[in-house]
């Protein structure tokens, strides 16, 4: 694919807010991992809930990291807003997690046996987090299947919580493909194989490749999407998939949005395009799709959204989903 190997830049590294969201994503690989054994074939509904439709699943484990990672902002980065998609309330790190995991984590200081306050100046931001994006693949033991978090200024008092602050990181992990996709403004866009903590660790340079989409001269094409659960809505958008792929030769449906737009930054697939998205299923690989130098249009919560290599690719994409 189109990336180089190279070490991942200091600027990205040692970002502030990077580094916050590598804390949640620790988190939520562990949980994710944890609450493996628990799920399987038979779906127990002690464990399994349903949303809209039986195969629009949602997990204790989706509600628990969501707990986790609110627990955890309120601490650290208590004038922000945080956004999820499961509504849970609050569940504090330190009380919830052993000793020897707390230490990997950088906001947590072992002498006060707390998560330290950062403190800045900079604007109160949004973080839009999706606990588990793609959680019928997680209940099923497909691979693909993500945490993702993404950050943008916070706007006015009306428009709190719709992502329309300029984006400022985004950060997507997969436990099931160990590995890991960042990115912050003005400062590229980056996968990891496996989790940031780990390589912290070992102290030295982090191995990273750096996206930059499609490259020159593949042959084929290929377009990422995704169909709602509900058959009402299924109809309208199967009508319109002849449309939709014009300019392609096959499709591409993982099951989750943030690993589609991960792949269109490192060139996996050429386009993605998809209606009905909450922001928090977009926010952290939009992010990640603009800073490999590709286009994106952010369909706010329910609307079209897509991404492709030319501004044209994406507007033709918008009318056509």
């Amino acid at each position: 694919m189109n990336s180089e190997l190279e070490s991942l830049p200091a600027a990205i590294a040692d970002h502030s807010l990077i580094r916050i969201a590598s804390d949640l994503s620790l988190m939520a690989w562990e949980q994710m991992l944890a609450w493996r054994p628990l799920l399987g074939a038979s779906l127990d509904a002690s464990v399994v809930d349903t949303k809209t439709s039986p195969n629009d699943l949602v997990t204790r484990a989706d509600a628990q990291i969501e707990a986790l990672v609110r627990g955890y902002l309120n601490r650290v980065r208590p004038h922000d807003l945080m956004v999820g998609e499961e509504g849970s309330d609050a569940l504090d790190p330190v009380e919830f997690f052993p000793a020897d995991f707390l230490l990997e984590l950088n906001a947590f200081d072992p002498g006060a046996g707390a998560l330290n306050e950062a403190v800045d100046d900079g604007p109160r931001l949004e973080w839009h987090v999706d606990p588990i994006d793609g959680t019928v693949n997680y209940v099923r033991n497909i691979e693909h299947h993500a945490f993702s978090v993404g950050v943008c200024a916070a706007a006015a008092e009306a428009d709190a919580g719709r992502g329309l602050g300029d984006w400022q990181i985004g950060l997507v992990a997969s436990p099931g493909l160990d590995a890991t996709w960042l990115a912050a403004a003005g400062r590229g866009a980056f996968r990891v194989d496996g989790r940031l903590a780990d390589h912290r660790k070992a102290g030295s340079a982090i191995p990273a490749r750096r996206l930059r989409g499609t490259p020159p001269g593949l042959s084929g094409r290929l377009l990422a999407t995704g169909f709602a659960y509900a058959l009402s809505n299924r109809g309208a958008q199967l009508a319109k998939l002849d449309d939709l792929m014009t300019g392609y030769d096959d499709i591409r449906r993982c099951g989750s949005a943030a690993l589609d737009l991960c792949m269109v930054a490192e060139g996996r697939v050429n386009g993605y395009a998809e209606r009905g998205l909450g922001i928090y299923d977009y926010a952290g690989g939009a992010v990640i799709v603009e800073e490999a130098g590709l286009k994106v249009s952010r369909g706010g919560s329910g609307g079209p959204t897509a991404a492709a290599d030319t501004q044209e690719e994406v507007d033709r994409l918008i009318a056509a989903i």
